[in-house]
């Protein structure tokens, strides 16, 4: 009777423990529909009235601190102290729930980028997106692409803010989001724009008109400013309407730099001054900063002040320098096109993983299956396998008696195994160099070859134009392999902005490298 009072009451416990969980888990499920239908407020609100002690799996807490990161980002931005995602990020790697992943990464992402780290954020953002491909969650894809598209348009990498907005466009469209697909397509305007392509802003931006019921007066104002530098040149007065009611509900610097042009060309002076001097003291935008001083410069230039010119002159050299000193440290671009990259890679070795496990599968089933039938149709062939063992025994015995009253033939047999493993690591060196040099050719760069990777490269590369090497090698004073590859790359024709892309360098860091190489030609 004892036991069975004691088992029946492990099973009470069991039932209980296991409705809290899944009452536990219903609520945070609710919580996160909240989320979905934009009831922040009270998603938090719910979630702050969860006792932490009340929250025993591994799974709940993931799911808890998932949304309280959510809901934290939400309401009050960024934040420095803010380290939720963590523990569901490290939870849901050990899982196969990509999407819940996928969204942890994207908070930590946004949350870092908005902190001043845009390496950080859209490296995470990107690992968001992958794991969000492996879903059928649109409302998540579309928030990540429309995040990437915004983030690479603040960085003016135009290409790949065009390429995002594009995918959120596309989501949308299946989605039947309006709003949402009003929001793409001023995206896309914008990064056509940036872009300088006239012809592709007008189909977009006219697009974009269709649905402008559907935008927030802020969107509009971004809306406007971009009908305004559409008809710039072809229809000022236009234009200068549609700047002056951008101006009116979100004032912004590249409204104000189209604004002051059009003053300025209507001889409006004073007024361009004073647009100009609104733009400057907002100060959020490094491009518009600089594209606003060059006309400022301009206008002095025509009104023959060239003191003031000359200054404007200095400044502009200033802002463009720390832009583009800003821009290779952050090298937002690149950072995505390496992740691709390696992402691209990764999947094609776990899908060639994935085909030669099942071409193993196949074969042990085919060798198993032979097996059986060998076992079960030849057992008249024994006698003669048995006959065929006896006859490899007794000459590998006659071959030992052999070798051993020759031991000069043994020391040659050896020496040639050596010679063959020679080869094979050359041949390792080569296929290696061939891969990098094909890699180049491909658009592919060097930030994250190692001295190996050049020293191979340029074995390769003798096979090419091995005199060209050779000149290298004893022309100089000891050039090193990536100074080598360097001079390789001019050889090939490459320009320097293509050097620059390869290598990861700045312009200034190609004079300097160039300057060194031909310091040390000897004489």
């Amino acid at each position: 009777m004892k036991k069975m009072i004691i088992s029946l009451l492990a099973l009470v416990t069991i039932v209980v423990v296991g409705c809290q969980r899944s009452k536990m888990h219903e609520q945070l499920i609710l919580i996160d529909s909240l989320l979905v239908h934009n009831q922040t407020d009270s998603s938090m609100t719910r979630l702050k009235n969860i006792p932490m002690s009340e929250i025993e799996t591994k799974a709940d807490s993931a799911y808890y601190f998932l949304l309280l990161a959510e809901c934290r980002y939400r309401l009050k931005g960024p934040d420095s102290t803010d380290n939720s995602t963590n523990y569901s990020i490290k939870y849901y790697r050990s899982t196969s729930d990509y999407e819940k992943l996928a969204r942890a990464y994207y908070y930590k992402g946004v949350n870092a980028y908005n902190l001043a780290d845009p390496k950080v954020g859209i490296l995470l953002i990107k690992q968001a997106e992958e794991q969000a491909e492996k879903t059928d969650n649109l409302l998540l894809k579309h928030k990540i692409y429309e995040s990437l598209s915004y983030y690479n348009g603040n960085s003016y990498e135009a290409d790949m803010a065009l390429l995002y907005a594009n995918k959120a466009l596309n989501v949308a469209k299946l989605m039947k989001d309006r709003e949402r697909q009003a929001i793409a397509l001023l995206y896309i305007a914008t990064s056509y724009s940036i872009l300088g392509n006239k012809d592709s802003l007008a189909i977009f931006v006219n697009e974009c008109l269709s649905l402008s019921d559907y935008l927030s007066e802020k969107e509009k104002a971004y809306l406007y400013t971009r009908v305004g530098e559409l008809y710039e040149n072809s229809d000022p007065q236009i234009a200068k309407n549609y700047l002056l009611r951008a101006a009116s509900v979100h004032p912004q610097p590249r409204t104000y730099l189209i604004l002051s042009n059009l003053l300025f060309r209507e001889d409006s002076i004073v007024k361009a001054k004073e647009v100009w001097d609104k733009a400057l003291s907002m100060n959020k935008n490094a491009i518009v900063e600089i594209g606003i001083l060059k006309s400022m410069r301009q206008q002095s230039v025509e009104q023959k002040d060239y003191k003031l010119a000359n200054a404007l002159a200095d400044s502009i050299i200033l802002r463009q320098q720390k832009y583009y000193e800003k821009k290779e440290r952050e090298r937002v671009s690149e950072i995505q096109a390496k992740y691709d990259k390696e992402t691209a890679e990764r999947n094609i070795r776990e899908r060639d993983m994935n085909w030669i496990l099942g071409s193993l599968l196949v074969v042990v089933v085919i060798i198993g299956w032979l097996g059986y039938k060998s076992y079960q149709g030849m057992r008249t062939q024994k006698n003669l396998a048995e006959t065929r063992l006896q006859l490899e025994a007794y000459t590998k015995k006659a071959a030992e008696l052999e070798s051993s009253q020759k031991e000069n033939a043994s020391e040659i047999s050896k020496l040639h195994r050596k010679i063959e493993d020679l080869h094979y690591r050359q041949s390792g060196i080569l296929a290696k160099g061939k891969q990098l040099y094909e890699d180049i050719a491909n658009g592919g760069t060097t930030v994250r070859w190692s001295k190996d990777d050049f020293i191979n490269y340029l074995e390769y590369y003798k096979m090419k134009d091995l005199p060209f090497v050779n000149e290298m090698e004893t022309g100089y004073n000891r050039l090193s392999p990536k100074y080598i590859f360097f001079a390789v790359l001019e050889h090939e024709k490459y320009d320097d902005k293509a050097i620059q892309h390869i290598m990861g360098i700045s312009e200034n860091t190609i004079r300097s490298t160039r300057s060194r190489i031909n310091s040390k030609r000897l004489l």
